[in-house]
């Protein structure tokens, strides 16, 4: 009986600078890998992104992907499982390291693999950031696609949702120009707040990561699914310190929507990412995301109460860097409805600010 063969080991590098990014690279490969750099330089003017393969050896093919007026990111997934087959099937390389493209998550490229090459193991999801431009990069509201980075046309993510996710998916995250912070002790703690399951490493002033950054064995699905999605419970929340705070915040009354959409200011104010499930009162029976990054938020549907584990309920986990937590918690206290209008409104008729948005 023939053994059936390993699982290659596959490592992803994300990470809005490819600047940045290029020290970690060196750093994720040796010579018994192969790794896969693609690239959206092109992508505005052409259409297109271009991939290159290299190993130690040197460069061993090059090509590009066309990207039409769908999802991007749905069609470099579909463009980059053939490509990785077919590298995998060659049995010369015992590592495999992919670069993303700058905009591109880890999620739904690490879920796409996992699901369509089962003789590919994810073994650690690396991101880098910029120490100089992360709480800018957490704490805006510039769209990805004013700053050139869109993946296609339908691509409306905003530079904060972006960087947080990449940061929430990550098992390890380096943290490159720490040595042009003031406070990199600061940034090092933001980045566990955003992410308990990262090891944060720093880089060199050459740009280097001072620690492992690929197989590591860290990558865990189930874990990262978790942290990555709806984010509703409390085991998770960092104590806070060095001027980072996380709020969880929880009541078992409804959210008045009218109420809610006039606060959603005040409540991103000075929070950089925040992430939940609400009960609006007028939507009784659905479980509604709640998702912000930097100064925007979004509310999406997330199925029924009926079909979860969970009674009805709202709850938030917020990040801010100065963020006063009592006042956080008494603007979202004031959306809720009071004791008379649980009792005396008839909540289907209340007016709908997010009809036509979820």
């Amino acid at each position: 009986m023939t053994a059936a063969r390993a699982k290659t080991p596959l490592s992803l590098l994300a990470g809005l600078s490819t600047t940045l990014r290029e020290p970690v690279l060196d750093a994720m490969t040796d010579a018994s890998t192969v790794t896969v750099v693609v690239e959206q330089d092109e992508l505005p003017g052409r259409g297109v992104l271009t991939w290159r393969v290299q190993d130690a050896s040197g460069p061993i093919d090059a090509g590009e992907f066309a990207v039409g007026d769908d999802c991007g990111a749905c069609q470099l997934i579909e463009s980059l499982v053939p490509l990785l087959e077919a590298l995998v099937a060659r049995r010369q390389w015992d590592h495999v390291v992919l670069a993303a493209p700058p905009a591109m998550e880890a999620r739904p490229l690490v879920t796409a693999l996992v699901t369509a090459l089962p003789e590919l193991v994810v073994d650690t999801v690396t991101c880098v950031v910029d120490a100089v431009l992360l709480v800018e990069q957490l704490s805006g509201d510039e769209l990805l696609a004013e700053r050139g980075l869109a993946l296609g046309m339908p691509d409306r993510r905003n530079v904060a949702e972006l960087t947080a996710r990449q940061i929430e998916y990550a098992d390890v995250c380096v943290l490159a120009n720490a040595h042009r912070s003031a406070a990199p002790e600061r940034l090092h703690n933001l980045l566990l707040h955003l992410n308990p399951r990262t090891t944060v490493v720093a880089a060199n002033h050459e740009g280097g990561p001072t620690g492992p950054v690929a197989r590591t064995g860290l990558f865990d699905f189930d874990a990262a699914e978790a942290w990555a999605g709806e984010l509703a419970s409390s085991d998770r929340v960092q104590p806070s310190g060095d001027g980072v705070t996380t709020v969880l915040w929880r009541s078992t009354r409804p959210l008045h929507p009218a109420r809610l959409n006039d606060a959603l200011a005040d409540i991103v104010d000075g929070v950089v990412r925040s992430r939940g499930v609400v009960w609006l009162a007028n939507r009784p029976t659905q479980r509604v995301r709640w998702e912000s990054a930097g100064y925007s938020a979004s509310l999406g549907m997330l199925g029924e109460w009926s079909e979860s584990e969970h009674l009805a309920e709202c709850t938030v986990v917020a990040t801010g860097m100065g963020l006063d937590p009592a006042r956080l918690q008494s603007i979202l206290d004031a959306c809720l409805l009071t004791e008379s209008e649980l009792a005396g409104l008839d909540w289907q008729d209340l007016d709908d600010p997010f009809a036509g948005v979820f």
